[in-house]
């Protein structure tokens, strides 16, 4: 008896699997489809955009990759649906499934040429709308919220006491994620004031200073001279007193200190400051601009103050800028000793 059982069991199984190969070779089918169709139709569709320089056109058709493939076995699944060996109570749960599936494939989509619009029009208005992290998480969270708000509807579940309870439970949360909210919030007050944008050279008021690489949800990263990274949170971060060397423009006056005692004459060391950033301007092509300034900031019984006043198109090339003049400076003031040019040579015994 137990020898017909298992006989049985054996042949229900094998009559399950051949069941089950049409409709997952129809779907493994579709699946392949959708894969040749992205390696030859998209990737030929991305060539022909490249050719023509059409960075939004690359990028939506770049957003596509994956998503193709989904449609193609999802509409296989659906023609096949009754055809695999389940109960007819199980149909509708499947089909939810597939629906959401469907939607957050649309989803993805949509929120990939959303971000593919914010990089393209940051990357031609840089001082209008800076690519950001924070900016593309808003608009993927947004576009997720509504496709998670759609999977909803789709399984039958009521959307309006929905958003009434997470009304809710949102203050409470908010109460629990204080420090969290304050940054996001702070982040969008930054970014929307347009004071400053990433690829700007800042100081802040604790003396921490170099290039904003990135503004998230919750920090600011900030890349220093000597290569490190700076993790501000975006609150203390709004909150600080901040010096921006890239606005109005990137150009600025350099202040250069010259000390003068009471040996050297005045106009001699004023023809070589001259002279030596006239050889600086000559050395770093277009970095000075306009002709220096000399003034005389302070005057004592021994020595005098010189300020040497030079305007340079571009803050990071300051350091470089005063190393040069000064060394040319101090070059032209204490030359060398034809007896410091000479080789040491030994004594020689007649």
């Amino acid at each position: 008896m137990k020898t017909d059982n298992s006989h049985i069991s054996a042949i229900s199984a094998s009559s399950y699997l051949d069941e089950l190969i049409v409709p997952l070779s129809i779907i493994a089918g579709a699946l392949v489809i959708g894969i040749l169709v992205e390696r030859l139709l998209i990737r030929f569709i991305y060539r022909a955009f490249e050719k023509r320089d059409w960075k939004i056109g690359r990028r939506i058709i770049g957003s596509f990759n994956g998503i193709v493939t989904v449609w193609f076995g999802l509409a296989a699944f659906r023609s096949v649906l009754h055809d695999f060996p389940m109960k007819a109570s199980a149909l509708p749960l499947t089909e939810h499934i597939a629906s959401a599936i469907f939607i957050v494939s649309i989803a993805t989509l949509i929120a990939r040429i959303g971000v593919a619009f914010i990089r393209t029009f940051s990357s031609r208005h840089e001082r209008a709308a800076p690519s950001v992290t924070l900016i593309e998480n808003i608009v993927r969270s947004a576009i997720f919220l509504v496709g998670l708000l759609a999977i909803f509807r789709a399984f039958g579940v009521a959307i309006t006491p929905l958003l009434t309870a997470l009304g809710v439970g949102g203050l409470a949360v908010a109460l629990a994620l204080q420090d969290t909210l304050s940054n996001f919030f702070a982040g969008i007050y930054i970014i929307l004031s347009k004071h400053l944008d990433p690829g700007d050279y800042i100081k802040l008021d604790s003396g921490q200073e170099g290039i904003i690489r990135d503004i998230a949800w919750r920090v600011t990263t900030i890349q220093t001279p000597l290569n490190t990274l700076i993790i501000v949170p975006n609150s203390k971060f709004s909150t600080s007193i901040i010096t921006n060397f890239d606005r109005p423009d990137t150009s600025m006056n350099l202040a250069i200190e010259l000390p003068l005692d009471s040996s050297t004459d005045p106009a001699t060391f004023e023809q070589r400051a001259f002279h030596a950033v006239q050889e600086t301007s000559q050395l770093l092509a277009d970095a000075i601009e306009g002709s220096p300034v000399l003034h005389y900031t302070a005057i004592t019984p021994a020595n005098a103050t010189l300020q040497l006043l030079i305007r340079i198109n571009d803050f990071t090339r300051g350091a470089e800028i005063k190393s040069e003049i000064l060394k040319r400076i101090y070059k032209e003031t204490h030359p060398a000793s034809p007896k410091a040019l000479q080789p040491d040579i030994p004594d020689r015994e007649p």
